[in-house]
């Protein structure tokens, strides 16, 4: 998988603001928020076409990895036994919103089209 510059960037921002999640965790969550932000959607369809634009994947394998993602807790029966659920607890959405209002009004909004 290929990471646009820009997603990278907020990758390291969730990494920074949520150390205790793992780095599987953290790559679904920015990618998921990083889309959410850019698109102004949480449609599976608009975020996997914007995160396979921008990284030059297909938009299909990006919609598969996104969906595998937000079903990992209920996977636990594919390859892969350490798959666990993120617990979302009370303040977390808040920090997301400041994190994605916070870095979009600085440079991802003006340098990303939308789509």
């Amino acid at each position: 998988m290929k990471s646009n510059q820009h997603l990278k960037n907020w990758k390291q921002i969730v990494s920074y603001r949520f150390p205790h999640l793992s780095l599987p965790q953290v790559s679904g969550l920015a990618t998921w928020s990083f889309g959410m932000v850019m698109t102004q959607s949480s449609s599976l369809t608009r975020v996997s076409n914007l995160i396979a634009k921008v990284n030059q994947e297909k938009e299909n394998t990006v919609r598969q990895r996104l969906k595998e993602w937000y079903k990992a807790g209920e996977a636990k029966e594919k390859i892969g036994n350490k798959r666990t659920s993120l617990e979302v607890k009370p303040g977390f959405l808040t920090k997301l919103e400041e994190i994605g209002v916070k870095n979009c009004q600085n440079v991802y909004c003006t340098t990303i089209p939308a789509v």
